[in-house]
């Protein structure tokens, strides 16, 4: 059951909104080195020239997985379900946007540099949510 509704989100909505935003990503920049930012929500990282803070919040909401995907990607961290809807999102995202820079050769495939440093940034991450939910009002 819970497949079909995997399915059927991503063929009602996340399809639909691909559709709809197409190319709308930018393909290329003019930073030289974008900073690297953690998007909580997707558990991943984005480069600040990627715009994604920038784009529909439907469409942010939709790459949430292509993010993460991505991230386990550069990471090396797959996880058990990992096969299912991130990664035929990530597919579907590539057959949309072709050209958005967040799919450039460097971006993508893995690298035990950028792992450690997703990792500290995830440990950063964690540590402030423990913090921000911990603390006393």
């Amino acid at each position: 059951m819970y497949r079909i509704l995997e399915i059927a989100y991503q063929k009602f909505f996340i399809k639909r909104v691909f559709k709809r935003y197409r190319n709308s990503l930018p393909t290329k920049t003019n930073l030289s080195n974008p900073k690297m930012d953690y998007h909580i929500l997707a558990d991943a990282v984005v480069w600040e020239d990627e715009g994604i803070g920038e784009c529909h919040p439907d469409l942010e909401n939709a790459f949430r997985y292509v993010l993460n995907y991505r991230t386990n990607l550069i990471s090396k961290e797959f996880f058990k379900n990992e096969q299912n809807l991130s990664r035929r999102t990530f597919e579907l995202a590539k057959k949309y946007f072709p050209d958005w820079i967040g799919f450039h050769r460097d971006r993508c495939p893995y690298s035990p540099e950028l792992s450690e440093r997703i990792l500290r940034i995830r440990n950063v991450a964690e540590w402030k949510i423990d913090k921000l939910m911990n603390k006393d009002i």
